[in-house]
């Protein structure tokens, strides 16, 4: 892989700079002007998100929706970038028709509940809108790239390629949208993760864009980093502890995407370049996105060394173990923060790193945290579904004097 050094490419992203201002501006400034508005909106539809004596153990309802106003904002920014980049608009009117689907299938999961499969059988539908949209078609290629000796790019367009690529697209939608819907637990916890993982990508798709002089996809994943992290701030507002409005399932589950297209974007651009590794890229977006995928995994082996179903919740998260620990909610967060920037720092790392000593990285990082976890209590699993279910209160319940 060429040696990329950090001056040329913040030196590169000059002009790319000047792409990032607007979609910033324009999704913090819309999102920090729509959440109020939605919050009012969901006091006066009485939607509250209300403590039980489980999975949700804040002191007080709490209105949600809060994902329509980072909605706003972040849509606000794409169209103004596809007006502004006619060579981009295709694939950012995909994304947008994506994130629209996923925005308003967590509304109404968030309001009237939906059926596990048909959530499921909408979030595929998202990945095949961005498959059809040219996000993810060729990151077969990518896979494949660690058997395939610079896999040719006319590889790409054969059926069983584009058969493949889809089904990765869709686990990586997948992964991701619930990755972020598990991390949505304290006041600020996604929203900040999600934009401290937006800064991580900017940064990438910058050495992208000098590694491969603007190809239009590194300037897409610069611009859609930008419009996430800005509505990320602008929701933080009124999300970050105490919280005023909930982001919900709404919020979770678009920027969930958001983290799988900038994955998506990122692993491709360096199929058929002779001499770049689009797998280290891969290696490196994911790492960036590296919290709600380490809580993810600590879940996933917590409640199988406990027997329990994958996907009953429970209150044994990272950031729950570390309240129980005595941490603040805001400690707890900033906590979380300090571990997102570290994965960040990691992912930029990769792509400057050989093969074999991004390997050994990845070994190291995972035995410790496994081995730090294990020594630290933390593959617990606290009963807190049941509970939820008995504490839950009744849908006609009064509204509460103070929301």
């Amino acid at each position: 892989m060429e040696t990329l050094t950090i001056a040329p490419v913040l030196a590169a992203g000059g002009g790319a700079l000047e792409r990032v201002a607007l979609p910033l501006f324009v999704a913090f400034a819309v999102t920090a002007v729509a959440t109020p508005v939605v919050r009012r909106i969901a006091i006066a539809r009485n939607l509250y998100d209300r403590p039980d004596a489980g999975l949700k153990p804040h002191d007080r309802p709490i209105p949600y929706l809060g994902g329509v106003g980072i909605y706003l904002g972040w849509i606000a920014a794409v169209v103004g970038m596809a007006w502004l980049n006619a060579a981009l608009s295709d694939r950012l009117l995909a994304v947008a028709i994506a994130g629209t689907l996923l925005m308003l299938t967590g509304m109404v999961d968030d309001v009237r509940h939906l059926r596990p499969r048909t959530r499921l059988a909408l979030q595929a539908l998202a990945g095949g809108i961005l498959l059809f949209g040219g996000v993810g078609q060729r990151i077969a290629l990518t896979f494949a790239e660690p058997f395939l000796d610079n896999p040719p790019e006319t590889l790409a367009a054969h059926p069983a390629t584009l058969a493949l690529s889809g089904m990765i697209t869709v686990a990586i939608l997948l992964s991701a949208t619930n990755a972020t819907n598990l991390i949505d637990g304290l006041d600020g916890l996604c929203a900040g993760v999600t934009g401290i993982a937006a800064i991580g990508c900017a940064v990438l798709g910058l050495a992208a864009i000098h590694a491969l002089d603007g190809r239009d996809e590194t300037v897409t994943a610069v611009m859609l980093s930008a419009a996430l992290l800005g509505a990320c701030l602008g929701f933080l507002l009124y999300n970050f502890n105490p919280a005023s409005i909930f982001m919900g399932d709404s919020g979770s589950l678009l920027l969930g995407l958001n983290a799988a297209v900038l994955i998506l974007i990122l692993a491709e651009p360096m199929v058929g370049i002779a001499g770049q590794s689009s797998f280290a890229w891969l290696a490196a977006a994911a790492m960036v996105f590296g919290f709600p995928v380490f809580d993810t995994a600590l879940a996933i082996a917590r409640r199988r060394r406990n027997r329990r179903p994958l996907f009953v919740g429970d209150r044994s998260h990272f950031y729950d173990q570390l309240r129980d620990r005595g941490f603040s909610v805001r400690r707890t967060v900033l906590t979380c923060y300090a571990l997102a920037l570290g994965f960040s720092v990691l992912g930029i790392g990769v792509i400057w790193l050989p093969p074999a000593v991004l390997l050994a990285t990845y070994v190291l990082i995972a035995g410790g945290a496994a081995v730090t976890l294990f020594r630290a209590g933390m593959l617990r699993v606290d009963d807190a579904a049941g509970r939820s279910a008995t504490a839950r209160p009744p849908r006609d319940e009064q509204r509460p004097s103070t929301p």
